[in-house]
């Protein structure tokens, strides 16, 4: 076959001999067409059978392209049929093989809510409360059980205190129904597998036997579990084609082993190795930006990307005011290319937290600018946004029954449908809002039992007493008060442990957005703020000529490419995320996740971080993300304020010992909230610390610079109720923040 369109270590890796190969291929450097063709050399020059071969991939879409791609070098459709993913393929082996584990042919896969169910049913045959052991939490409980190959008896026996005890025994009973019903759920599919393959040599010895080249797609994205699959898979033969990135390994919360690809040559003994280090994807600049941040990992291959290409735009670093700004920025930049002759659809907007998206939205919104939300709800869409929206709506409109209904059992009050198409069939009888049949004495009763009329009138009254403070509750307030009255948080963490932390951030982000709308309007009205966000939420998704601006976050855009990325929110707590910051492992992969926004770029590169940002309400100053710095200054052109990235200390935790941020934010003229200003860095004075240091008389507002006698000097982030009760957070040099009651904290003041 024709291998001269390949490179010469492209061709190298195609035509390996066998034995264990690992192909470290960099961004844009033709990884899947390196992998294809190595299927199609196998099965035309060395005549390999292609039932002998076995690829895995990571989605079904993957696999499918594999085969076409085959197909087409090869003809006649002789693509191999064993080309899936991991969980593909364990359901194959089970299928066939099962029986050595007791597993009938037939066995039922359990999706997530069938596995669910059956916890729920555990729970009442242990009689335990659903609402101390959360059958979601426990879900994600005996998942990551299961992914680490703990069994029950092992988890028993490692349980530290009363729950967790009663933790593995639903684990062990839910294993236990799993057996009676002859199911498998999703983790199954490669943990039995596994154990299939390890207790059953008869059958690991068939199944390696058959496929003599066994070939891994994104191997820097196995967990260890994949690994042992592989390994057994290619146990006669010892033929591993292994295919990937470790400098994209950005999968680590779900389980991804970076370890797996860094230590090949330890698990498979002998392995070449072969380095695709040139690219056909991005200019010389943005290569050159991209090797010299990832230089600074420790774990990694090691790779230099370069291109026969020119070296580009230089790649742009600006700082603007705020989130509002930087969206404002983001349309300006979207003009910018159609006004070059370009194309709206050129640009796409990449960001850590899918909650970005609202300002983003908002302002591609007022623009006219039409946008696409890939690998995600558009943020008005959400569910956790609808469900607060819906609240408002009924606090505004009390006639608004498909609003009541959506939320008048979330978090859950134990109104069941049944008892809710009653209250609409009463109300409609008696032609009433569904709040004021509830509230005319004597009317459910004649159709619900006690307990039932009870919780729904304690609904309604909930909304009635917050329409009464309407008048006198800024929206904000209102929307805080809201969340917190019902206890969404608790209800996020008990609905979906494992989604409640990003949907949490998408409530925040509605109420900065609530925030936004109360200072651009001048204390605009409830109803004001509902028009605001059905307008975004409801907005013409029209098509056109010129396309649409695509967002998304980085995790949604590995594997994919666009003439013009912008990286939004470029900050230190964001990118990297404040909760990777004490991990210098996860702090790796957080600079990885940047080289992989870094490298989704064809032409142009904009990187944008504000001086500071909304969270939960409130501002706070913002630091440049680390990862700006690492940067050479001659590959940027960079505008706004001189960039001053974070250090450990407060001078340039504060942007610089004699940089201030400037009292507005650039082309917006906008005085900053109140309980904020721009301020340079605090005088430091010294300070006699006692144990019995009374703050009394002390008052603290957000933005106020203070000193700990062991934390050292730190800015007010935040300040919560107050007597006795206030609460403060601090933000500390390096991006610590820290938690106090104020009566306690021993904090004096510096300014």
């Amino acid at each position: 076959m024709d291998l001269d369109t390949l490179n010469e270590r492209q061709r190298e890796a195609v035509t390996a001999p066998d034995g264990p190969v690992l192909v470290v291929a960099g961004a844009g450097s033709g990884k899947t067409r390196v992998l294809t063709t190595r299927i199609a050399w196998l099965l035309e020059e060395r005549r390999v059978d292609p039932w002998s071969v076995l690829a895995f991939t990571f989605t079904n879409k993957a696999a499918r392209e594999m085969r076409e791609r085959v197909d087409a070098l090869v003809g006649g459709s002789r693509a191999p049929s064993w080309v899936g993913t991991f969980h593909a393929t364990g359901v194959r082996i089970l299928r066939r093989e099962g029986a050595a584990l007791g597993l009938d042919p037939s066995f039922s896969i359990y999706d997530t809510d069938d596995s669910t169910r059956l916890l729920k049913k555990v729970l009442g045959d242990l009689g335990l409360d659903p609402k101390q052991y959360v059958p979601q939490q426990l879900r994600a409980a005996v998942s990551r059980w299961k992914n680490e190959d703990v069994s029950p008896a092992q988890a028993a026996r490692d349980a530290a205190d009363f729950r967790e005890e009663k933790a593995a025994a639903v684990y062990a009973a839910y294993e236990k129904g799993l057996r009676a019903s002859n199911a498998c759920d999703f983790d199954d599919l490669i943990l039995r597998t596994v154990h299939l393959l390890e207790e059953h040599d008869d059958v690991r010895l068939r199944l390696a036997g058959r496929f003599r080249h066994v070939l891994v797609d994104e191997f820097q994205d196995t967990n260890p579990l994949q690994l042992i699959l592989v390994r057994a898979l290619s146990s006669v033969h010892g033929n591993v084609f292994a295919v990937g990135d470790d400098d994209q390994s950005i999968y680590s919360w779900r389980g991804a082993c970076i370890e797996n690809m860094l230590d090949f040559e330890q698990h498979f003994g002998g392995a070449a190795v072969v380095r695709l280090e040139q690219n056909y994807r991005s200019t010389g600049n943005i290569l050159a930006a991209a090797n010299a941040v990832i230089a600074h990992n420790v774990r990694r291959k090691g790779k230099n990307l370069w291109t026969l290409d020119g070296p580009g735009a230089p790649l742009g670093i600006e700082t603007v005011g705020d989130e509002e700004d930087e969206a404002d920025r983001v349309v300006d930049l979207v003009r910018a290319q159609t006004a070059a002759g370009g194309n709206r659809g050129d640009v796409t907007v990449l960001y850590r937290t899918n909650a970005q998206s609202r300002a983003l939205e908002d302002a591609l919104r007022r623009a006219t600018v039409p946008y696409q939300i890939v690998g995600a709800t558009a943020f008005y869409e959400r569910r956790e946004v609808r469900d607060v929206l819906a609240y408002l709506k009924l606090v505004n409109n009390p006639r608004d029954a498909m609003s009541a209904l959506r939320v008048l059992n979330v978090p859950k009050r134990r109104i069941g449908d049944a008892s809710a198409a009653r209250l609409v069939e009463i109300a409609e009888a008696e032609g009433l809002s569904l709040g004021e049949a509830a509230a005319r004495p004597g009317l459910l009763e004649s159709h619900l039992n006690a307990p039932t009329c009870e919780r729904i009138r304690g609904f309604f009254g909930l909304v009635a007493g917050w329409r009464t403070a309407l008048a006198e509750t800024p929206v904000p307030e209102l929307v805080e008060r809201i969340v917190e009255q019902i206890d969404y948080v608790r209800h996020l963490e008990e609905d979906d442990p494992l989604s409640a932390p990003a949907r949490n951030e998408n409530v925040a982000e509605l109420i900065n957005g609530a925030y936004a709308f109360q200072e651009q309007s001048d204390g605009g009205t409830l109803a004001q703020f509902l028009e605001q966000t059905a307008l975004v939420a409801d907005a013409d998704t029209a098509r056109d000529d010129l396309g649409v601006v695509r967002l998304m976050t980085v995790h949604a855009a590995k594997g994919l490419e666009f003439p013009v990325v912008v990286v939004s929110g470029v900050e230190e707590n964001l990118m990297p995320h404040a909760s990777n910051l004490d991990d210098e492992a996860a702090l790796e992969e957080e600079r990885r996740l940047f080289y992989v926004a870094l490298t989704r770029a064809r032409q142009r590169v904009h990187l944008l971080h504000a001086r500071m940002r909304r969270r939960y309400g409130q501002r706070e100053l913002c630091a440049p993300s680390r990862f700006l710095a690492e940067i050479p200054a001659e590959l940027t052109a960079r505008s706004g304020e001189s960039l001053r990235v974070v250090q450990p200390s407060l001078s340039s935790f504060l942007w610089g010992k004699d940089a201030a941020p400037p009292a507005h934010a650039p082309g917006r003229r906008r005085e900053p909230a109140p309980g904020i200003r721009a301020a340079s860095a605090p005088r430091l004075r010294a300070v006699d610390w006692h144990d019995d240091v009374s703050q009394e008389d002390v008052v603290f507002r957000v933005g106020q610079h203070v000193a700990h006698p062991t934390l050292g000097a730190g800015i007010v982030a935040r300040v919560e109720g107050q007597g006795e009760g206030l609460k403060l957070s601090v933000d500390f040099p390096g991006g610590a923040r820290k938690h106090f009651l104020a009566r306690f904290a021993r904090l004096r003041p510096l300014d």
